[in-house]
């Protein structure tokens, strides 16, 4: 859609499982979801249905 722009990365399920992120290193999903929500986007995040997760966000943006 015009004067907008929307990302969505998604993850089909199961894969090498990762040892926990070190607690210092960013704000994860409730940062993207705060900067988001601060320049007037829309966020989501959360298991897929099918299995797997999904992050997507949308930013209004001037054309």
């Amino acid at each position: 859609m015009p004067g907008e722009v929307r990302v969505e990365v998604t993850d089909d399920g199961p894969g090498k499982r990762m040892p926990p992120p070190d607690r210092h290193a960013g704000h994860g999903l409730i940062g993207m979801r705060e900067r988001v929500l601060m320049y007037g986007g829309s966020f989501h995040a959360g298991p897929r249905p099918e299995g797997g997760f999904s992050v997507s966000a949308r930013l209004p943006c001037e054309p």
